[in-house]
């Protein structure tokens, strides 16, 4: 199932170079099944079987790259995601007779985000901002915030003393525990 996704995400990222060469850059959401089904789940998170059909995987594709399409012009913000999922039901229905389900029909108890991605839950938001406050060298650092993004990793921005920069942690979970994998300070 890992490898199929990784294809997608592969043949999607290539038809993603394309346009970025020519004519325009593509949206993240342009790959959103690939790109869902390669990251971290949450706890008990579960998807259409329908999307891992290697017989369809042509069709996912053309699905997120027309429903990308068709919101074009909608704002990226909290509902975004629901929007684009509404669009690409309709287009796989209407286009391809496939009754697909969206990640948050088939897991109502999993609030997600703008491009697709599970909020982080209040309990994985004190986890992590535990785990940041051990590795702040100085008193005046203070975590700013705190999100998942679109590929499933977990920033968190931090002010850097007085100065007023910003700094960010990069955290995944590994074999269910929070690790930092990236730094980035200025």
């Amino acid at each position: 199932m890992r490898l199929l996704a990784l294809a997608l995400f592969v043949e999607v990222l290539a038809t993603s170079f394309i346009y970025s060469a020519g004519e325009l850059q593509r949206d993240p959401i342009s790959h959103e099944t690939a790109t869902r089904q390669a990251r971290p789940r949450a706890l008990g998170e579960k998807f259409d079987s329908q999307e891992n059909d290697p017989r369809l995987r042509d069709v996912f594709v053309a699905a997120d790259a027309e429903a990308e399409r068709a919101v074009g012009n909608v704002p990226r913000d909290k509902h975004f995601i629901f929007r684009f999922w509404s669009a690409k039901k309709k287009i796989l229905r209407h286009k391809h007779s496939i009754d697909w389900k969206t990640p948050a029909e088939l897991n109502p108890k999993i609030m997600y985000d703008s491009y697709g991605q599970p909020a982080l839950t209040s309990r994985e938001v004190s986890e992590i901002s535990a785990m940041i406050r051990r590795e702040l060298p100085n008193k005046g650092e203070k975590i700013v915030s705190v999100e998942r993004t679109f590929d499933g990793t977990i920033n968190v921005w931090i002010t850097l003393g007085n100065t007023g920069d910003r700094g960010k942690y990069v955290i995944t979970k590994v074999a269910s525990k929070w690790k930092i994998v990236d730094r980035e300070m200025p």
